[in-house]
């Protein structure tokens, strides 16, 4: 059941929220007649402001009608009230309906709370003796859903919201993770809307949908990152999404394919859609890349990137046979393309087994870097000491920058401090006439050491 205490709370306008409270207090007090007047009284309130919003962001058919209220706000006289009963009677629920700041099923229960606010207000509509009564459900009924349809949302057009995440997938200055997620699609409440943006994401990410403004692989990869936000709050729905139209991604070059599943293979979802026919087809794929090849492509490097996900290494069993078998810095760029807890234990020996300065720096930057927020204490320890005891990591040029970063990421844990103070003191014991690998940033982080 709603909370409507805290549905109240949320509220988007502060100009609206006064009226909702003070229907809220009338319900909790008892007063249905009063609360149902009160919760059409705010209904109309927020739509309006919500119409003059979109009227400065140019919208024309919000604009006229905003213009027709303005027209007549702060006026008493006939024409102005009969004005207003114009609006309020038909006008307002429509334009909301059309601005798409309410569904058709929203619009029919918001109508309804009109007209059992008439019958509240105006007792002469009734029959004579059989006066309306709201009862409390009644009124928290109505209450319920205008602050489910209208109140807790700023206001955000669904056709414009999908116009816009068009252009931010294009946009030169795109920030991933949850930022499209948190600034529209949690904004925009109605589920038809939301059910367009996940298509939106779905269609790009599966099945690179060209574009004027940027590659389609581009754009690709960045709806990818959306649509895992967008799975994180509502499975079912990029499920459905997924289910309509993976059947289309057969039908692509095969590289639109590969592809496709080293951006969302990550998705237990992905993997429920596709067909066992699919499945083989990718693990054949994965079985036939040559390990030892002088270079592999970056949809190879993405696909193998996948042996990192638990369920993944089921349904593609070639994936840990290949990256076994692949050499120091390819190993590497994989890891760097998907980290995970699965690549922790590998971390050391891959220190151990880099026999060059650059190899070193390579291998600490894409796999030891990128592992850090997986790391336990004993992860670290055995990192450390693998680090320490070679001389091609512990006299890199780069490795005393890496160290710094590693130190920052890992201080939180247990134990951390001493295992870099060992670290430290034995970098120095290795080389002491030379101070820049005795990493003194890392060291001069330290606490001093406990008195004994």
């Amino acid at each position: 059941m709603i909370n409507l205490e805290e549905r109240v709370a949320a509220c988007w306008s502060p100009e609206v929220r006064p009226l909702i409270v003070e229907a809220h207090r009338c319900y909790a007090t008892g007063s249905a007649r009063a609360a149902i007047v009160l919760t059409w009284t705010a209904v109309c309130a927020d739509v309006i402001e919500k119409l003059r919003r979109l009227a400065d962001d140019g919208e024309g058919e919000a604009k006229q009608l905003v213009e027709k209220i303005e027209k007549v706000q702060g006026k008493t006289d006939a024409a102005a009230i009969r004005t207003m009963q114009d609006v309020e009677t038909g006008r307002l629920l429509e334009t909301a309906l059309t601005m798409e700041l309410i569904d058709a099923v929203q619009h029919r229960k918001l109508d309804q709370l009109r007209l059992d606010r008439n019958l509240c207000a105006h007792p002469s509509l009734s029959p004579l003796g059989d006066v309306f009564a709201p009862s409390l459900e009644d009124a928290r009924a109505h209450l319920a859903v205008a602050l489910d349809a209208l109140f807790v949302h700023s206001p955000s057009q669904g056709a414009k919201v999908v116009a816009r995440i068009q252009t931010l997938l294009a946009d030169t200055a795109f920030i991933g993770e949850d930022f499209i997620a948190q600034t529209y699609y949690d904004q925009v409440r109605r589920s038809a809307v939301r059910r367009r943006l996940v298509q939106l994401v779905t269609k790009h990410a599966l099945l690179e949908i060209e574009a004027k403004d940027l590659s389609a692989k581009a754009i690709a990869d960045r709806a990818a990152v959306c649509l895992t936000a967008f799975a994180r709050r509502d499975r079912d729905l990029v499920r459905n999404e997924l289910r309509h139209l993976v059947p289309e991604l057969s039908q692509k070059p095969a590289d639109v394919q590969l592809r496709a599943v080293g951006r969302l293979g990550h998705l237990d979802l992905f993997w429920e859609t596709t067909d066992p026919v699919l499945r083989d087809q990718i693990n054949g794929v994965v079985a036939g890349i040559d390990p030892l090849a002088s270079s592999l492509a970056p949809h190879h490097l993405a696909l193998l990137s996948l042996v990192a996900v638990d369920g993944v290494r089921a349904l593609l069993p070639a994936l840990e046979p290949v990256f076994r078998q692949l050499p120091l810095l390819p190993k590497a760029a994989v890891i760097a393309r998907r980290p995970g807890r699965y690549f922790v234990p590998k971390l050391a020996g891959m220190l151990q087994d880099a026999k060059s300065f650059r190899t070193a720096e390579a291998v600490c930057k894409d796999a030891v870097l990128t592992c850090a927020p997986f790391l336990n204490t004993e992860d670290l320890t055995a990192v450390l000491s693998a680090w320490v005891d070679s001389v091609d990591c512990r006299e890199a040029s780069q490795m005393p920058e890496h160290a710094l970063i590693l130190y920052r990421a890992t201080a939180h844990l247990p134990g951390a401090v001493e295992a870099w103070r060992t670290f430290t003191t034995r970098a120095k014991e290795l080389r002491p006439d030379w101070e820049y690998y005795h990493y003194i940033e890392v060291a001069e982080q330290l606490p001093p050491p406990p008195e004994k």
